[in-house]
């Protein structure tokens, strides 16, 4: 009771946002849909049609209409509740500002077109965007970005890892390593029954993204083991850190699933391919979060369930766009956007 005490007005809030999720159904409408049809449903999910019709307008659109339902959320929050929901809400965003910052700056761009390719996250902003802007180079940026409270552990590693390797692969991969500890961090953070079905969405992402990633690392960019390790989220969930390590001498995709825990050897049984695992693993996480938003508990967890499927209805409504402003055939579109299947 205490739980529902605390999240009421928290959960009334997801509730009336979960109310407004369109059915897988209704945006495969989209695709094949005339341009009033269109209207009508993109009216439901609270896009303009007008900024629909072009792409950096829709990007911007789809972050502002995700953002503002964040900011529903987040002020009915206080404590490490709060932090974790702006940190895996909206600092993800400022992940990849950074990334786009150092990209340009790597291909001598000017400061006038890097900031055109920012994404606004306010009221959450954290980056000192315009010092980072004016660094003369990469290990500057990361110095200025050490000073920061959010960032100054992922500006260290990152700093490290780019002047010993000068390599932008290794960069990104530190810098998306770090953010995801920090994700669990915050987890972790949040006490309790309060946090342990947040925790259980959580571990969901980071086991998938820990395998998805040492696969690649492995077997698509053939890194040693020991270095697609290293790159690895450092979190234990089902995939222990011991296990990981184990995982990354073996010399097939077949070999590391048929060594995989419950409930991965299921879900991946007869799959040989990475594409394959990373599509079975992700609609795991939304099952989960499905199942959490319609059954759980009053709890944090149905508001970050919430926050996993409007990302995804975002994401798939930017893929059906997409693609029928570029002509592609409706099969591809479907095929492509995820509206097809569950």
């Amino acid at each position: 009771m205490r739980a529902v005490a605390r999240y009421a007005f928290f959960n009334a809030r997801v509730a009336l946002l979960a109310g407004r999720l369109l059915p897988r159904e209704r945006l495969a409408t989209l695709i094949d849909a005339p341009e009033e049809q269109e209207r009508e449903v993109l009216g439901r999910v609270e896009l303009d049609v007008e900024a629909a019709r072009d792409p950096v307008a829709l990007e911007r659109a789809l972050i502002a209409l995700f953002l503002a339902d964040l900011v529903a959320l987040v002020r009915a929050l206080t404590g490490p509740a709060r932090d974790f929901f702006i940190y895996w809400g909206a600092l993800r965003f400022e992940v990849s500002n950074l990334k786009a910052i150092i990209r340009g700056k790597l291909a001598g761009e000017p400061v006038s077109a890097l900031r055109e390719q920012l994404i606004d996250i306010r009221p959450y902003a954290t980056l000192p965007l315009d010092e980072l802007l004016d660094a003369e180079d990469i290990p500057e940026l990361l110095r200025r970005l050490e000073r920061t409270p959010y960032y100054a552990d992922m500006a260290r590693q990152a700093r490290r890892i780019f002047e010993e390797r000068r390599d932008l692969f290794a960069l990104d991969a530190a810098l998306d390593r770090r953010y995801y500890a920090g994700l669990s961090q915050r987890a972790q953070a949040i006490e309790g029954a309060d946090g342990r079905h947040v925790r259980i969405l959580v571990g969901s992402l980071i086991d998938r993204i820990n395998l998805v990633w040492l696969l690649r690392y492995r077997f698509a960019y053939h890194l040693p083991p020991a270095e697609a390790y290293y790159l690895l989220i450092p979190a234990s969930y089902r995939l222990s850190n011991r296990r990981l390590l184990a995982l990354a001498e073996l010399t097939s995709v077949e070999e590391i699933i048929a060594r995989l825990p419950a409930p991965f050897t299921r879900l991946l049984a007869n799959i040989s391919t990475i594409p394959e695992v990373t599509d079975i693993l992700r609609h795991w996480t939304w099952q989960l979060a499905e199942k959490m938003l319609k059954h759980g508990a009053f709890d944090l967890a149905r508001g970050f369930a919430y926050l996993l499927l409007r990302d995804r209805e975002l994401r798939r409504i930017r893929a059906v766009l997409k693609g029928k402003r570029l002509g592609i055939e409706p099969s591809l579109v479907r095929q492509v956007s995820g509206v097809e299947t569950e």
